[in-house]
């Protein structure tokens, strides 16, 4: 009987994998503790149905990462420039026809027989890439003004149009590539005049739409978030002052798995606040976890990078993983009070289907930069050994061939004494 050759093959960073397993399986526990109030508020039936939802989403993300961290990471240079060409169409349409949800923010496209999905979220991911790519083929000449235009003028296109209906999303991308710039020693002139631009700009803005705030469909949500942060009301019955009661109720060691009351107030307590619920259930040590896990992903992100042979491989390891684990920063931040609401989800642990697939490419494209850079290590190792084994055997004949050389002369000598 012949044996199947289908074989799991696992490739990678190991320690990137665990911290992915680890925080699929708190998904799992929060996101079903946490769903009860959205299926009763919007489909009024057992939360058994979402929750196969989310677990299917979560093995299909997993198996997506698996192709993907298969894939050699070069191959997706080559498709970034079309790539960026179709994302200026994807967000075009998006805010053309863009459907609106209960939120009124036009960020999602719909596909017959897919559904709905979120098109920034992809767009992330091919910016990076786009920005690694440059910033790589260009190192010798990274200080020019030509190279700059290069980059600043696809980055500012991809963020004005995700601007208007996702603002935090195109605000934390101008980051990333701003972050990505920096350690790619783009003239640091250029890099100033961009924060004082940035500064100027967002201080203009927001006092438009608090002057204006129908100018933009979600100008005056961004202008009340604004003021409710800086109002600091705790009595006011909020999302924010929700999660916080969470927080301050679950204290050290939490009130344990299903024992949350605060998930039936907060009304994205699976998505946008799941943080404060799994300090809740989990208390402080759940979430200093939590914490530790993303951290560990950075520390494991920066070593794939600083083991990566190109300039590519790096750049867009450190880019992917940053902007991971910064969106992971600000849903905690959100979570715990720190910054303004901003509805970004916590990366492979709140319930979404685009979110956590787009994040699942994102990580195995990591994977595949460190399986590359496992390969190579292994390559030059098993060279140095061969060529330190032949050293060793050139050694050894030469050794060998000199002892039997002075034994034919010691031979000689006798011969001739006698």
């Amino acid at each position: 009987m012949q044996k199947s050759k289908f074989k799991i093959k696992v490739k990678g960073d190991k320690v990137i994998w665990m911290v992915f397993l680890l925080l699929i399986i708190i998904s799992a526990m929060e996101v079903y503790s946490t769903i009860g109030k959205t299926v009763y508020e919007r489909q009024g039936g057992s939360p058994i149905m979402m929750f196969a939802k989310h677990i299917f989403i979560l093995f299909l993300g997993t198996c997506v990462m698996y192709a993907v961290h298969h894939i050699k990471y070069t191959y997706f240079s080559r498709f970034a420039k079309i790539g960026l060409y179709v994302s200026f169409i994807l967000l075009t349409l998006t805010l053309i026809l863009g459907s609106v949800g209960d939120k009124a923010a036009a960020r999602w496209l719909t596909i017959p027989l897919i559904g709905q999905f979120q098109p920034s979220e992809i767009v992330k991911i091919i910016l990076i890439i786009y920005v690694a790519r440059v910033l790589a083929l260009y190192q010798d000449n990274i200080k020019s003004m030509e190279v700059f235009k290069k980059l600043m003028i696809p980055i500012c296109i991809i963020c004005v149009l995700i601007f208007p209906e996702n603002f935090s999303t195109a605000t934390i991308l101008f980051l990333i590539c701003f972050f990505m710039m920096y350690i790619g020693r783009i003239n640091n002139k250029y890099l100033i005049l961009i924060v004082i631009v940035g500064i100027i700009a967002v201080i203009s803005v927001f006092a438009i739409l608090k002057a204006n705030p129908d100018l933009l469909s979600r100008g005056g949500t961004w202008v009340n978030r604004i003021e409710e942060y800086l109002s600091d009301d705790k009595t006011a019955i909020t999302q924010s002052n929700q999660a916080e009661m969470a927080i301050a109720t679950g204290g050290f060691f939490g009130k344990f798995l299903g024992h949350t009351t605060q998930a039936r107030f907060l009304s994205e307590s699976h998505n946008d606040f799941i943080y404060a619920i799994i300090i809740e259930e989990g208390g402080m040590l759940l979430g200093i976890v939590i914490i530790a896990l993303y951290l560990i992903l950075l520390y494991r992100g920066i070593q794939v990078a600083r083991r990566s042979k190109g300039y590519f491989g790096a750049f867009c390891a450190i880019g992917l993983i940053i902007m991971i684990v910064f969106q992971a920063m600000i849903n905690m931040f959100v979570a715990t009070g720190i910054t303004p609401v901003t509805g970004q989800t916590l990366p492979f642990v709140s319930y979404g289907g685009t979110s956590f697939l787009f994040s699942c490419i994102a990580l195995g494209i990591v994977l595949s930069i460190s399986a590359s850079a496992n390969k190579d290590q292994a390559k030059e190792k098993l060279e140095k050994d061969i060529t330190e084994e032949d050293s060793v055997d050139l050694t050894s004949e030469e050794n060998k061939s000199k002892e039997e050389n002075q034994s034919e002369n010691n031979i000689e000598t006798k011969e001739q004494n006698n």
